[in-house]
């Protein structure tokens, strides 16, 4: 059976929800080089952070085995929560006890929200021009500062493996420590509970096309200014109303998330979702 590349892990992580034997798969990343690093030529390894849940328990969980781990890299898009920019003091406060540094990389262009507004646009669920600018670009811009190979840890859990990728260039091997201990998100929100921390927030942009509909209204409740912003981003977009954040327009979503009526808020369904640089 024949999958194509871009459909690879969806096929996969399907297989393995129908009941079939998943140990193929296992035996196709140890083949592809996913679970073997690369330690020739100095070779270093560094945490891509998201700043979320998996983020964090990935950490926690490598300081714990003491797994090799040379530096953590934050791309900072500018466009996070507060809730999540807080979570960083937690994380550097770890780091600073363990002398690893904790290097933050943003995108020459600025932030992501001014980006939109000076172009007129939104992230697409479809081009992910965002991800690519905002995350992917910045971090690789820094690994190739160093010279030498990359080893980069992702924090994507065992019920989200259709989000593994490989990596995009020869020189960074991307591991994903969580997916090969087959631990989901509740078992990382354990990690992080025994350890003693408090739980992040879900990182990610508050105007992301990805967000559901219960971080909408999430938003919506606990930081109505980004909500706002979030909505005349949508609205003065010039592919408005073709392109939107949601299935619905921000401005339904606000009308039923005050007055509770009767429009139905289907959850977004995504087949071929960003990597683990985003909401991590």
């Amino acid at each position: 059976m024949v999958f194509c590349r871009r459909s690879y892990w969806q096929n996969c992580f399907r297989k393995r929800r129908k009941g079939y034997n998943f140990c193929w798969v296992s035996n196709r990343i140890s083949m592809r080089g996913w679970r073997v690093p690369n330690r020739k030529n100095n070779a270093r390894f560094i945490l891509s952070y998201g700043g979320g849940v998996n983020s964090f328990a990935l950490l926690l969980l490598l300081l714990k085995r003491r797994k090799k781990l040379d530096e953590v890299v934050f791309a900072d898009t500018g466009a996070e929560l507060p809730e999540t920019y807080r979570h960083l003091r937690y994380a550097r406060r770890v780091l600073k006890e363990k002398n690893i540094p904790f290097t933050e990389v943003s995108s020459k262009n600025g932030s992501l929200y001014d980006t939109c507004r000076r172009r007129k646009v939104i992230p697409s669920v479809f081009w992910r021009w965002s991800t690519r600018d905002y995350k992917i670009t910045p971090i690789y811009s820094y690994y190739r500062s160093f010279g030498v190979h990359i080893n980069q840890y992702l924090a994507i859990c065992w019920d989200e493996i259709e989000r593994m990728k490989d990596s995009i260039i020869p020189s960074v091997t991307n591991l994903y420590p969580l997916i090969d201990g087959k631990l989901t998100r509740d078992d990382c929100v354990k990690i992080i509970e025994e350890e003693g921390f408090p739980v992040p927030a879900k990182s990610g942009c508050y105007f992301c096309p990805f967000n559901s509909n219960s971080r909408w209204e999430y938003i919506y409740r606990n930081h109505r200014d980004f909500f706002t912003k979030a909505r005349k981003l949508e609205e003065t977009s010039k592919h408005f109303p073709k392109q939107r954040l949601s299935r619905f327009t921000l401005r339904q979503l606000a009308k039923q998330f005050r007055y509770g009526n009767d429009i139905e808020l289907p959850q977004i369904r995504i087949d071929n979702p960003c990597g683990a640089e985003c909401m991590t």
